[in-house]
């Protein structure tokens, strides 16, 4: 398994921040919005890693730093998935730690079909199905899952306030969010324990 060094992730990291940039200006969108998303995402799993004592922080900030590699795709073609994208690219350039993780981290109710991905290709959802079903999830493809579910937009937040905002923006039926939102409490039992601390707390949210 490879994983790009701290420079070469810095570069990388630039280089999708550029390519967002254009399309979040062009669709009305914020310059700048997608660089604070990728930030503040590393930055929580730098956090959470941490604190569990057995994940390497500097390997899951560079995780979260890349994880949205295939979103200026996405933005480019509407139909196509991020994940998928932004996993070719990093097998192209041949970081495979880093491929798994911009497939992975959608997925983390394991839900991976294309009904409930309407909003994108099929092929794409049905591939990236197949990928993962021979890689099963590893801790750090949950770290991801549950630092991204804790940033809506560039902003931190909890998990039912990060999906109220997938729901919204990617018109998910109440049936299906619900489940989801009880896919992803558990996926934040399972860190808490590990962490042997509310999740929340260490990312210093409120845990009402």
């Amino acid at each position: 398994m490879t994983l790009p060094t701290k420079a070469e992730a810095q570069e990388l990291f630039e280089y999708v921040c550029q390519k967002t940039d254009y399309y979040n200006v062009k669709n009305g969108l914020p310059e700048g919005a997608s660089r604070k998303h990728y930030l503040q995402v590393a930055k929580h799993a730098k956090l959470i890693a941490k604190k569990t004592k057995i994940l390497n922080s500097e390997k899951a900030y560079i995780l979260g730093l890349l994880h949205d590699y295939g979103e200026y795709q996405e933005q480019k073609d509407r139909r196509l998935f991020h994940g998928t994208a932004g996993y070719d690219e990093m097998m192209y350039l041949g970081f495979d730690e880093v491929a798994r993780t911009c497939l992975s981290h959608s997925f983390f109710d394991e839900q991976i079909t294309p009904e409930n991905y309407c909003s994108y290709d099929a092929d794409c959802i049905l591939r990236a199905a197949k990928i993962i079903a021979k890689n099963p999830f590893d801790d750090y493809d949950r770290l991801i899952q549950i630092s991204d579910l804790s940033v809506a937009g560039w902003s931190a937040t909890d998990i039912d306030k990060r999906l109220d905002f997938i729901a919204q923006k990617y018109h998910i039926s109440a049936e299906i969010i619900s489940y989801k939102r009880e896919q992803a409490h558990k996926l934040k039992s399972y860190f808490d324990k590990l962490c042997g601390e509310d999740v929340y707390h260490i990312l210093g949210l409120k845990n009402d």
